[in-house]
């Protein structure tokens, strides 16, 4: 009963369901994407597509004002709305298969988590992260580059200017930093290596950054007026600020070679193309260029330091080598 009335709330009225052909194909379909644009999910492309297999898809009469495909949690099914094309693939279908192989159930059949998002008896933490990532994925699957966008009075890139595109961005900041194999195997398959490399990373602000990402996502939800946009945009640069700033504050103390400094380097400037600014009376302002001056100060003196050392150690060599040398030289005036 529950569920039909969150269907009619929704605006979804279920029709026929997909036939075993129509299922295996668009299953077939998603996991070629995925797996083209993710070669590490390569071994597991049997286990998707079986499970994805076994989705129970329906047509559906769908409102104009939602999506025209939706995973329904309460109930484990996929809706299309009936016009839909299913020979061509959108990211929206993409990221509602993600979320039909991300259910992960308790023994009782609660949900447990789905991704990166974690459910208790109080509450659920990691929404808005876990949408961000299912959206970087699906965008990438379709081969979505990234495009200049301009939300409220942000100016960012990503790869998903029409769909959540301010987590996106701060998702492909992530990405930039830590790697996506690791935060692909976590959304797809459930697997923890990218939860604890992220708070293994973020240490104490770790929170913060997921905390952030659900309070942009309930704001997005109920915009309303110019104060819940100011409030996203924030939390946005709030959020950019603490990822940029701990990353690199955090790897600066752990380099101790030329390559590394140099390394690091590179990953700052790769960074810094995509993050977002703000314009204010048509003047783009972005806070992290200060952070970025001051970090490439430390990085110049980390390397003068690193060359010192290592010429140091350089004239040691050859002296001790020279010294060896005359030892030699003077010992051989006293062999018999």
């Amino acid at each position: 009963m529950k569920i039909e009335k969150k269907l009619k709330k929704l605006g979804i009225e279920e029709k026929q369901e997909l036939t075993k052909e129509e299922k295996e194909s668009v299953a077939q379909k998603v996991t070629d994407l995925l797996v083209e644009s993710f070669k590490i999910l390569e071994q597991d492309k049997n286990e998707i597509q079986n499970k994805l297999n076994q989705a129970p898809m329906f047509y559906a009469k769908i409102q104009k004002n939602i999506s025209n495909v939706n995973y329904i949690y309460e109930n484990s099914k996929i809706y299309f709305s009936e016009d839909i094309n299913l020979n061509q693939i959108t990211d929206t279908i993409i990221h509602e298969f993600i979320h039909y192989l991300q259910d992960l159930r308790k023994r009782n059949g609660k949900l447990k988590r789905i991704g990166l998002c974690n459910f208790n008896e109080l509450s659920i933490k990691g929404l808005g992260m876990n949408e961000a990532a299912v959206q970087y994925i699906s965008s990438k699957a379709i081969k979505r580059q990234q495009s200049l966008v301009k939300k409220y009075n942000l100016v960012l890139k990503t790869i998903s200017p029409s769909y959540y595109p301010i987590m996106t961005n701060l998702i492909e900041q992530i990405v930039a930093l830590l790697g996506e194999n690791e935060l692909v195997k976590a959304v797809i398959k459930n697997e923890q290596d990218f939860s604890n490399l992220f708070f293994n990373t973020f240490e104490g602000n770790a929170q913060s950054i997921i905390n952030n990402f659900d309070n942009i996502i309930q704001l997005n939800n109920e915009i309303k007026n110019d104060k819940k946009q100011e409030e996203i945009v924030s939390l946005y640069i709030e959020t950019q600020d603490i990822i940029m700033k701990t990353y690199f504050e955090k790897m600066l103390k752990l380099i101790d070679t030329v390559e590394d400094v140099d390394n690091l380097s590179k990953k700052l400037n790769k960074f810094m193309q995509i993050t977002g600014k703000v314009e204010i009376n048509g003047y783009m302002h972005n806070n992290c260029e200060i952070f970025k001056s001051y970090m490439t100060n430390k990085l110049d003196k980390k390397m003068i330091s690193l060359y010192k050392e290592k010429s140091k150690t350089a004239l040691a060599i050859v002296y001790t080598g020279r010294l060896n040398k005359i030892i030699q030289k003077i010992k051989s005036y006293f062999r018999v």
